[in-house]
């Protein structure tokens, strides 16, 4: 049985999607703490989250969604230097 991951704040690099009312997009997170925007205003959840899935995988990073107030669920790991998911 495969147990969901969840983290306050996801790394630098990682890929977050990002409901935004009607539409979907797709960010990333910076070493600052803040995040930039990749993709705004798809209408298809499913076409937003393979654009996130794409990205992360190319990228070699994490892919997460929001998953409630200050919170985030791992969709996707791609880290190949991941750590225990208890130390994020």
């Amino acid at each position: 049985m495969r147990r969901d991951i969840f983290i306050a704040q996801p790394p630098s690099g990682d890929y977050i999607l990002s409901p935004t009312g009607f539409t979907w997009g797709v960010r990333r997170t910076s070493a600052a703490g803040s995040v930039m925007s990749v993709l705004e205003g798809e209408r298809s959840r499913k076409r937003a989250v393979a654009t996130l899935l794409s990205l992360a995988k190319d990228d070699q990073a994490d892919a997460w969604e929001p998953a409630g107030p200050g919170s985030y669920r791992l969709i996707k790991a791609n880290r190949t230097n991941r750590t225990s998911a208890s130390t994020r």
